[in-house]
């Protein structure tokens, strides 16, 4: 990355912290020279760069990174994604074209979270269909496991190729092709399983055992369904992942009502009027989640009025 490149994002992330020159500078440099540096006419030694990065809250990484140029656009990219997470997409996509010139010299690593954070947001705005952000995060993969494909799902991964799987999987679900969903995501269980930090792998597998779960509801493989629901209401209650809980459970009544076995509607009902004592704010997707209770509770002829107590 070029001094001129380097300025401008250290002017940017200056700006946005609310820093003045000597704010940022003081201690480090001359404000003249600070000046030299954020106008791109000075290229700076690595210890007053990495000075001046710490105090703008980019954070050095040598393990992850083998120069400044791949902690600086990992940083823009981390910050592009931040941007997304709070619905400032055009904040988001501004960011990425910052860097977008330079995409050729980036690490493999950073080509692949620029294409995947670059890849949801484009399909997050219409601009690409399911299938070309299938398309796209497959050649993602393929970046750092070359011999990626469906039949050749990778043994071991980073935690960026597990979370590219985990979007290729959900790509899968909606295009509705759901055999192939299921199948990369009880791949996805059962790595995560066998992570040795027990913690970090059940929050994982909330995510994975809800989509799971609900992936094998919507093929009628209810009673799989059900066992995979029911972990991930453990991993749920292990995590305090409050968030997930009530659609965990709802997947849990929904395949139970579908089955439809002895005592299964029973206890359907049981954990439908149990949701609402565990909905916060924080709940995922409420609305949806409301409108989804309304419909099992016609079917199991709950009162009607429950879901608006959510």
């Amino acid at each position: 990355m070029d001094k001129t490149t380097v300025g401008r994002i250290i002017s940017e992330q200056r700006k946005k912290c609310g820093l003045s020159l000597s704010d940022l500078c003081n201690g480090i440099c001359n404000k003249s020279t600070f000046m030299r540096i954020e106008s791109g006419e000075l290229n700076v030694n690595t210890d007053i760069l990495s000075r001046l990065l710490e105090r703008l809250g980019i954070h050095l990484d040598f393990d992850e990174a083998s120069n400044f140029d791949d902690i600086l656009v990992r940083q823009i990219i981390r910050n592009a994604n931040q941007a997304d997470v709070t619905g400032d997409r055009q904040e988001a996509l501004r960011l990425l074209n910052t860097i977008g010139a330079d995409y050729d010299s980036f690490s493999l690593q950073n080509k692949q979270r620029y294409d995947v954070i670059n890849t949801m947001l484009l399909f997050k705005d219409g601009v690409t269909s399911a299938e070309a952000r299938l398309c796209n995060l497959e050649k993602s993969m393929r970046l750092t496991q070359p011999n990626y494909s469906f039949e050749n799902l990778p043994l071991i991964m980073t935690d960026m190729e597990e979370q590219i799987l985990r979007y290729i999987a959900n790509t899968y679900t909606m295009i509705e092709d759901y055999n192939s969903a299921i199948a990369i995501y009880y791949h996805l269980k059962f790595y995560i399983e066998n992570d040795t930090d027990k913690v970090t792998s059940a929050r994982k597998l909330v995510n994975i055992c809800y989509n799971l779960s609900k992936c094998l509801g919507l093929t009628e493989r209810y009673t799989e369904s059900i066992d995979v629901a029911k972990e991930s209401i453990d991993f749920c209650r292990f995590t305090n992942n409050v968030c997930m809980l009530p659609m965990c459970m709802y997947n849990y009544a929904w395949s139970l009502t579908y089955r439809n076995k002895s005592d299964d509607r029973d206890r359907a009902r049981e954990i439908i009027l149990e949701i609402p004592a565990y909905c916060t704010p924080m709940t995922s997707d409420i609305d949806e989640l409301k409108k989804n209770i309304n419909n099992l509770c016609e079917i199991l002829g709950v009162s009607n009025h429950l879901p608006n107590r959510l």
